[in-house]
């Protein structure tokens, strides 16, 4: 009869290996959508660059490879298999840990401040060929609930009106006398957004990459919990077998 604790480990390294492979799946699917998303979509508005997808996309394949090979591992309580399926994850720990370090310095070092500019200052010309970054602009600010870059003075510096973008009420409404209206009742009571886009969305990327180097720990967490049990889990049952052959050998010697 098996030992409890090779049950208990076979149990938990098998769930945490499920919750991996889901994981994967997930990680897998969100890639795929966003890239047919981006193909549909002009480069300056995609959230994430072709290389950060086809990465994360390559990540998730990754784990729900070294997940099954840790469940064949688990149920058939295969040494070898449980050994190649830590030393997988351990790769795959090292490669998330210099890529989340990466990421975070380029993050720190480079930000998106100019090249928001440069987008804005584009939006000022009159010219047929950026009326695509207006358009993008004017997503922009009432996805946003932003104005400008540093805010809504930054149409003074390149003499324009302040959009209808700026203004919650009337960038829902469509070309016409009711949104003229409320546009104009906008700029007179300067009910526009105050808020300029950089700090909006310098809010929201620190917003998402918390929620990213949560999820990012509390998964290498789970991961650094399954090469311990796997290696655990092998070296139990090495342990285990050597002691069932010593004692089947000192039966037959007896």
């Amino acid at each position: 009869m098996k030992s409890r604790s090779i049950r208990c480990m076979k149990f938990f390294l098998t769930l945490f290996n499920i919750i991996c492979i889901l994981f994967g799946l997930i990680l897998m699917a969100i890639c795929v959508m966003n890239m047919r998303e981006r193909k549909s979509r002009p480069d300056e508005q995609a959230a994430l660059s072709r290389g950060v997808l086809s990465f994360l996309l390559t990540l998730g394949l990754c784990l729900v490879v070294t997940a099954v090979l840790g469940c064949i591992g688990a149920l058939r309580e295969h040494v070898k298999i449980l050994y190649v399926h830590a030393c997988f994850f351990i790769f795959l720990v090292s490669v998330e840990v210099v890529v989340g370090v990466g990421a975070a310095v380029l993050s720190a070092w480079v930000g998106g401040g100019s090249e928001m500019r440069m987008q804005f200052y584009r939006n000022a010309t009159i010219d047929d060929e950026v009326v695509s970054h207006r358009n993008y602009w004017d997503n922009l600010q009432s996805e946003n609930q932003c104005c400008g870059v540093d805010g809504p003075q930054d149409y003074a510096i390149i003499h324009r009106d302040i959009p209808p973008s700026c203004c919650a009420r009337a960038h829902g409404l469509r070309e016409g006398g009711a949104r003229r209206h409320l546009h104009a009742t906008c700029l007179a009571d300067r009910s526009y957004y105050a808020r300029g886009c950089e700090e909006a969305m310098r809010q929201k990327k620190a917003l998402k990459g918390n929620i990213f180097i949560t999820t990012g720990v509390i998964f290498a967490l789970l991961e650094i919990l399954c090469i311990i049990l796997a290696l655990w889990m092998a070296r139990t049952i090495r342990v285990e077998r050597r002691k069932l052959q010593q004692n089947l050998q000192a039966h037959f010697e007896n």
